[in-house]
């Protein structure tokens, strides 16, 4: 007997009716034939992997998103404090200048992901203000400490040191302001496990305590703690070094970016390319995902260095870099290699995606045309493509990937400009190539 979509009715499904895959099976066997049974096997020993590789991608997506408005951010409050120290000299030439850098700040502001300037960067903000712990087993001390800060900063409290820790680790807040004794766990043992989990390692902490000996002081900064307060303390410096710490973070935050970023072209640099490669293949081979590495290289940057100046052929290496960003998801990784090498990293993607990926690439930098000093200056550059083997084994995993994608480019550049190869395959000829 055949269905209403000409497939053959399969036998009734002999899977539980209270089963969630259930009418899934069933719909799925309709469709395909199989047995309902069998696919609801199939899909419990395939879902938790998926649901897997779903939460690690929204996971990168929220910290790429994070990382990119805090530097947004940092620069915008950097422009405003000089704004700040420019005003009061006056003058109208003086005037213009504040208002132009105020005017940069906003700018900055509205380039910000929406949901960042909306105050939903990360889902536990419950506004745009930073977000402070406050950690004592007084109720007192934390009414006061809560009611001054609070104008200005969200403000979470706990009462002893085991709710502190587990507030940080849920929370993740901007800074912890912890005493010292505490029940369940103190404040040493608290600020001892927030340094030894990767998750809340880089949260700073400012003890404040009535203790005030100078051996509880060097302890709790050998622990790791970012300051001492030591009660009494005037509601003055008590903002004072909550401001000072959240702006050290703030610019800790913008160097590390700035240390992994090339400045020319805005991508990642060598160092960052490095440890970002070691993890996408250990996230690929946890769950048995694609990972593809694409090398590109420039085609004729030697001709335009010498016709024109390194400053052309530096324009020419970030209009490239420009394309190569503008097609990359927000789960891809792009790198400056060296020159006029470019690295990428494809997660979830097979080798022949990257290599239709690096297809598209081609054919826009053949379509992209640079104008230097009147004169049109073409653009173009070659690709190899490798994928991540499906196996375990002894491959050499990050470094044989980046190894096989540069024998391909090897293959690509002996074939002729403007050409894609495929890992251990002759190169195809791109869209671009004449």
């Amino acid at each position: 007997m055949s269905s209403v979509n000409g497939h053959p009715e399969g036998p009734p499904s002999d899977v539980p009716a209270s089963d969630a895959l259930a009418r899934l099976a069933d719909a799925l066997a309709a469709a395909g034939g199989g047995a309902p049974a069998e696919i609801a096997r199939a899909l419990r020993a395939a879902l938790p992997a998926a649901v897997a590789e779903l939460a690690d991608a929204q996971r990168h997506l929220a910290e790429s998103a994070a990382r990119r408005d805090a530097l947004v951010a940092t620069a915008a409050d950097e422009l405003r404090a000089a704004a700040r120290l420019l005003e009061p000299d006056g003058g109208p030439a003086r005037a213009e200048q504040v208002r132009r850098l105020l005017e940069l700040a906003d700018e900055l502001d509205r380039a910000r992901s929406p949901e960042a300037a909306e105050g939903h960067a990360a889902p536990r903000r419950r506004g745009e203000r930073p977000l402070l712990l406050v950690a004592d087993d007084e109720p007192d001390a934390r009414e006061v400490l809560s009611q001054v800060l609070a104008p200005e900063y969200e403000v979470a409290s706990a009462s002893d040191g085991q709710e502190a820790l587990d507030l940080a680790r849920a929370e993740h807040p901007d800074l912890v302001l912890l005493d010292i004794g505490m029940p369940r766990l103190d404040g040493f043992e608290v600020l001892q496990r927030l340094r030894q989990d990767p998750a809340t390692a880089d949260i700073p902490v400012i003890f404040v305590s009535g203790r005030g000996d100078d051996a509880v002081k060097v302890r709790s900064l050998d622990l790791g703690a970012v300051d001492y307060l030591q009660k009494p303390f005037s509601e003055r410096e008590l903002r004072a070094r909550v401001e000072r710490t959240l702006r050290l973070v703030r610019s800790q935050i913008a160097l590390r970016e700035l240390a992994q970023t090339d400045a020319l072209t805005g991508l990642a640099n060598l160092r960052a390319f490095r440890a970002r490669v070691d993890e996408e293949v250990k996230r690929a081979r946890r769950y048995r995902t694609p990972l593809t590495c694409v090398m590109a290289d420039m085609d004729n940057l030697k001709p335009i260095n010498d016709a024109l100046g390194h400053a052309a052929g530096d324009r020419a290496i970030a209009a490239v870099a420009a394309v190569i960003r503008e097609e990359l998801r927000e789960t891809d990784f792009g790198a400056r290699y060296g020159g006029d090498e470019f690295v990428l990293l494809l997660p979830h993607t097979t080798g022949e995606e990257g290599h239709v990926f690096a297809e598209r690439v081609c054919t826009r930098l053949h379509e992209t045309v640079l104008e230097v000093s009147g004169e049109r200056v073409p653009l173009g550059a070659s690709f190899g493509v490798a994928c991540l083997p499906d196996e375990d084994g002894d491959d050499g995993g990050a470094e044989a990937l980046v190894r096989a994608a540069d024998a391909a480019l090897y293959v690509a550049k002996r074939a002729g400009r403007g050409r894609v190869a495929l890992a251990a395959t002759e190169p195809h000829a791109s869209a671009s190539a004449g």
